[in-house]
């Protein structure tokens, strides 16, 4: 089952070139559990707001998995 990832959730792995899982495991409902309960929306909207592709390391609970994502998509 294809997981339902939030739309800031979506837009930070693209802003990182990171694709999200095929399939709803432990790693991806958790992702979706922080950035559901985040209290950060509005420095993410922000930061999604703008160009580039880095900035959040700081603030986004989600940002390991992201960058975990990122390398899984990197290897070759």
């Amino acid at each position: 089952m294809r997981a339902k990832f939030p739309v800031r959730l979506v837009a930070m792995l693209q802003r990182r070139a990171a694709v999200p899982p095929e399939a709803a495991d432990a790693d991806a409902l958790a992702a979706i559990a922080r950035c559901e309960r985040c209290r950060m929306t509005q420095l993410c909207d922000a930061l999604l707001s703008q160009p580039g592709n880095a900035g959040y390391r700081g603030f986004c609970p989600n940002s390991a998995y992201v960058e975990c994502l990122r390398q899984n998509c990197l290897r070759f």
